[in-house]
């Protein structure tokens, strides 16, 4: 008879976090999206600073009146860069900044996501494994129960509708152990599409209960509402610099050389240029709406965080309302086991003595057994609930 282990959940937080646990394509998938975000976010940053342009050309022209034959070669380089924008620069980089923070919170909840999928299967593994082996214990009371039925059927003390409810019954549960072995199955091939590592080779995680107030200041799906305030709230502030004073500066160097094909000589010609420039917007008619648009944006993020926080707060408190249960299922579950025990050593004692059946004893026993799984299976009903929990907050790193 096996013996039954509460779950040893063992604390390892950075397999928690370790994206070393996905098979390689997802893995390399991960990494090449972060580095994706990364370059984005360099090319945003600079985005303010114009190119420097090299022109070059030839020319030919030529005069049938004077007879006049040339033929041209031009180079210049120069570049054109604004260099105040009334903030507008500034609130370009800050954007970049702000939306890089946001691509980064968004690219660590996708691999939270996947990290929850990995560890709440291998739960679901050793809840199977364990409505399995309780499985095992129900079906041999079914076959006692089916025993007693046909001698009682026998002896003319229980009719065929009884012995015919009684192997019923054995059936189902011989069915429910199939169901859970096909569903143990499924659970190992679906982790397999996740890591190339074995279930035993996982170390699980004691998921241990997170404040409230901790879990809405970490709650990465709230970093992120919150950081798409900040994104909207700095684009507004950007959009409105596109209506103010704006210098840019220019500047040019060239170079040009002239065959004057007709008297065979050449000249050449260097030259250079600087000048700031003023831009001031005067009217545009779109100007009232693409500001309003632009406010309304920072206002609909707003609401939607305020919406989110109320979200997330319910989810935690359904969440220990779901544990609550369950620790007080094993509240009761622990007094059945305790009366378990007494009725095994008064039917211990009597079938000693002759005076009850082996199969009394035996079904009291298996009984005790089933419920000391439920015990087991309720453990990973609350570690399912608090993962839930966990790979909703940010990991710091």
């Amino acid at each position: 008879m096996k013996k039954i282990v509460i779950l040893p959940l063992l604390c390892s937080f950075i397999f928690a976090n370790d994206l070393n646990l996905l098979n390689k394509d997802k893995k390399e998938l991960r990494e090449v999206e972060k580095q994706i975000i990364q370059e984005d976010y360099k090319s945003s940053k600079n985005s303010w600073i114009s190119p420097l342009n090299l022109n070059s050309g030839l020319s030919r022209s030529h005069s049938f009146n004077d007879k006049e034959d040339s033929f041209s070669k031009s180079v210049s380089i120069g570049f054109t860069q604004s260099i105040y924008e009334s903030g507008g620069i500034e609130f370009t980089i800050d954007y970049a900044n702000d939306k890089y923070k946001s691509d980064l919170l968004a690219w660590e909840n996708d691999n939270l996501t996947l990290l929850e999928t990995i560890y709440e299967t291998l739960l679901q593994i050793k809840k199977l494994t364990i409505q399995l082996e309780q499985s095992e214990y129900q079906l041999k009371n079914k076959d006692i129960e089916l025993i007693l039925k046909k001698i009682q059927y026998e002896n003319g003390k229980s009719d065929i509708t009884e012995l015919n409810d009684a192997i019923m019954a054995k059936n189902t549960q011989y069915k429910t152990n199939i169901d859970l072995k096909n569903s143990l199955k499924e659970s190992k091939l679906n982790l397999a599409k996740y890591t190339d590592l074995k279930y035993e080779q996982i170390n699980l995680i004691d998921f241990n209960k997170i404040k409230k107030d901790d879990y809405l200041k970490k709650n990465i799906n709230l970093l992120y509402e919150k950081s798409l305030v900040n994104l909207a709230d700095t684009s507004y502030k950007k959009d409105k610099t596109d209506y103010l004073p704006q210098v840019n500066l220019s500047t040019n160097v060239g170079y040009t050389n002239s065959d004057d094909l007709t008297d065979n000589t050449q000249s050449d010609n260097s030259s250079g240029s600087i000048s700031l420039n003023l831009s001031l917007p005067i009217y545009d008619i779109n100007k009232k709406s693409t500001l309003e648009k632009s406010k309304l944006e920072v206002l609909k993020q707003k609401l939607n965080l305020s919406d989110m926080k109320t979200q997330v707060s319910n989810e935690y408190e359904e969440a220990i309302t779901r544990i609550d249960t369950f620790e007080n299922y094993n509240k009761i579950i622990n007094e059945n086991i305790k009366l378990y025990d007494d009725l095994i050593e008064v039917n211990e004692a009597s079938n000693s003595a002759g005076m009850s059946s082996d199969y009394d004893l035996e079904i009291l026993k298996n009984t005790k057994k089933i419920n000391q799984y439920d015990l087991a299976i309720n453990e990973i009903n609350i570690q399912l609930e608090y993962a839930k929990l966990y790979f909703n907050t940010k990991v710091n790193n």
